[in-house]
């Protein structure tokens, strides 16, 4: 009996160390265009790596009324990890069957989405608490547009 006992308290030793309990921390957040609500778009936290620690990355989509939260994406977790992230923005087709194919293959974008928000120049800090503040306002009329492969 004794040995069961000690094989368990080994293994939460284990577990603890490994880190299988990432912490993360709700983020939500909403995008606008001029003011409006943008529907279907998919916001990405790519986290900015460190010598020795590269979190993983965190997805949300947009509803009707432009809200998101955050989960990481391989392991579904809600939330991110605290840190810097580079964000991305795009506008997912919601007819399109896979969400890649939404991205790339899509002819009709209802938003005009400015270059920074494609091209990795925007970035965001996590922080340890939290956040329902990641918002995204574009004022289209003020963004700089240049065509995809220029």
């Amino acid at each position: 009996m004794k040995k069961f006992c000690s094989i368990g308290i080994l293994l939460v030793f284990v577990f603890t160390l490994t880190g299988c309990g990432v912490k993360t921390v709700k983020v939500a957040g909403r995008v606008t265009f001029d003011g409006e609500a943008a529907k279907d778009i998919s916001v990405l936290f790519q986290p900015l790596t460190s010598a020795d620690i590269t979190p993983e990355a965190a997805v949300g989509m947009t509803n009707a009324n432009g809200e998101f939260a955050l989960s990481l994406i391989n392991s579904k977790k809600r939330g991110a990890i605290p840190g810097e992230y580079v964000v991305y923005i795009s506008w997912v087709d919601p007819n399109a069957g896979n969400p890649v194919e939404g991205v790339t293959k899509s002819t009709s974008i209802p938003y005009k989405i400015p270059t920074r928000a494609t091209n990795g120049e925007m970035t965001f800090t996590v922080p340890p608490e939290g956040t329902q503040e990641a918002n995204f306002d574009f004022e289209t009329k003020k963004e700089s547009y240049k065509p995809s492969g220029v």
